[in-house]
């Protein structure tokens, strides 16, 4: 899978960052050790009434690349910030002394405080896909992680910890509408308190099921408006950071190889629609559901030759998928894998042709 002018992906089992941290306002360059990735209840067994209770999810198939190696990577961010979300930041890479290594251009995603166990589980998955690195999804180089002085200033973090405080202060807000509080006329209709009915067992098994939960569980925005209608989620847990605490304090970072912009908006989507589909269905032949799927985890991608052909569909993939903390890998046929991605990707790209994006709320 990965022959060709880059190195094994494996090749490095150190990582030297430089402009990451800072010591008493002093940059020091951590070194990190490869991460151990570990599966975080991703085995998701169905429902009886799915008919396929006590089937185990597909293996994951022999590596393809050679022995670990032992070589040491360095790294300097290279600018600006390119995005960030639930788990951390993602930032360009530049590589020091380049001209070592054949490597395709570079990112890091650097996990915000207290959440190196939720990317271990993204690298977990990008293990279980190895086979389709750099057809489906991006290249990964590795996790990697070290401890450092909890009262180091990492960059990214003081950022995501802002953004953890704007969250508790959204679910705060969403808690006070949504069990009759007071609220604003301008909050007010972003979402229906009324329960969903359940699913029958005929839905799942016909596949009929979905748009009312797809309409009650999205955030709806126009490119040219900086607003979101969106429902709360009651499940999802903030965890508080603890800068200048005495406890160990955990560095992650994921290195992976950079990819291009989002999909277009405004555009005709039936070539595209094919293309995701398919993409989907190449990570749904391993057992895994992505259960994050929206247009800001769907990715062009890199402009590199070695893009790889791919395996089950005897073409390049234009497009990538992002953003694994949310997988699960289970024993559902491939089909209903299919179909369950199917659904959300279908209302994405139509409303993607109208100039709207529209974002399911992650399970």
């Amino acid at each position: 899978m990965q022959a060709g002018l880059f190195v094994p992906p494996n090749s490095f089992s150190s990582l030297v960052i430089g402009g990451l941290i800072k010591v008493n306002g002093v940059h020091v360059p951590p070194t990190l050790s490869k991460g151990i990735s570990k599966p975080t209840e991703t085995l998701i067994v169905p429902e009886e009434q799915l008919g396929v209770v006590g089937a185990l999810p597909p293996v994951r198939p022999p590596s393809k690349l050679p022995p670990p190696g032992n070589l040491c990577l360095r790294v300097s961010l290279d600018s600006d910030r390119l995005g960030h979300g639930r788990v951390g930041a993602v930032y360009p890479l530049r590589v020091d002394g380049a001209d070592q290594y054949a490597l395709p251009p570079l990112v890091i995603k650097i996990a915000a405080r207290r959440r190196s166990e939720d990317l271990a589980r993204e690298a977990w998955f990008y293990e279980e896909l190895e086979h389709i690195q750099g057809v489906a999804i991006a290249r990964c180089y590795g996790l990697f992680t070290t401890e450092i002085d909890p009262n180091s200033e990492v960059l990214g973090w003081a950022e995501s910890d802002a953004d953890h405080e704007e969250e508790e202060e959204d679910l705060d807000e969403n808690s006070q509408i949504q069990d009759g509080g007071d609220s604003d006329d301008s909050l007010s209709h972003r979402w229906d308190p009324k329960p969903l009915p359940e699913p029958s067992a005929d839905d799942l098994v016909n596949g009929t099921v979905g748009w009312e939960y797809f309409n009650a569980r999205t955030r709806l925005r126009h490119p040219r408006e900086d607003k979101r209608i969106s429902i709360p989620k009651s499940t999802r847990t903030v965890q508080s950071p603890a800068p200048n605490s005495s406890e160990k304090t955990i560095l992650s970072v994921l290195v992976l190889e950079r990819l291009g912009d989002h999909l277009p908006i405004g555009v005709s989507m039936d070539t595209i629609k094919l293309d995701v589909l398919a993409i989907y269905s190449d990570m749904g032949r391993f057992g895994v559901e992505h259960m994050d799927i929206a247009w800001r985890n769907i990715v062009a991608a890199p402009a590199t030759q070695e893009s790889i052909v791919c395996p089950y569909h005897g073409h390049k993939h234009q497009w990538r998928i992002v953003d694994f903390d949310r997988s699960r890998k289970s024993n559902f046929p491939l089909d209903q894998i299919e179909y369950g991605s199917n659904s959300w990707l279908r209302n994405i790209l139509k409303n993607l042709a109208k100039g709207y994006v529209v974002d399911p709320e992650p399970f």
